[in-house]
């Protein structure tokens, strides 16, 4: 059993540079230094930024900035039966699938989409009940 921890201290991270508070507007100076920025450094920033992560490999910092990164709450951890950043890299594929599963499950098809999408059998759909009353169906049946 993994040991009781601040569940949200995952979800404290650093603002981006730049971030602006929610309820700022934009002027148009800064929409029209974004659109420059974009068309004009962005995709030699992009290019030199991808380049960069050649030496990287899995890490639970890397692992914990893409599961924040999809914005899944604390869930995922009950669900993995700990921590994503305490995970073993052998369980690195779990936890991305699990939280793509908890990202994509507010909505049955989203969700029969994503289990499909990993390659997942379809039953990984049914839920205990639903699996309990297929069997009752089926005993019935013969």
């Amino acid at each position: 059993m993994p040991t009781p921890r601040n569940r949200n201290a995952r979800r404290v991270s650093s603002p981006r540079p730049g971030a602006k508070p929610g309820s700022a507007r934009t002027t148009r100076s800064t929409q029209a230094a974004d659109k420059r920025w974009r068309r004009d450094t962005r995709p030699e920033a992009v290019r030199a930024a991808v380049h960069g992560t050649s030496g990287l490999r899995w890490s639970a910092s890397l692992l914990e900035l893409l599961i924040e990164e999809l914005y899944i709450d604390e869930s995922l951890d009950d669900l993995l039966g700990e921590h994503a950043r305490d995970l073993p890299t052998s369980r690195y594929a779990e936890a991305i699938a699990s939280a793509l599963i908890l990202r994509h499950s507010w909505r049955a098809d989203d969700l029969t989409w994503i289990v499909e999408r990993l390659g997942l059998k379809r039953g990984a759909l049914v839920g205990r009940r639903n699996a309990a009353r297929s069997s009752e169906a089926t005993r019935r049946r013969t």
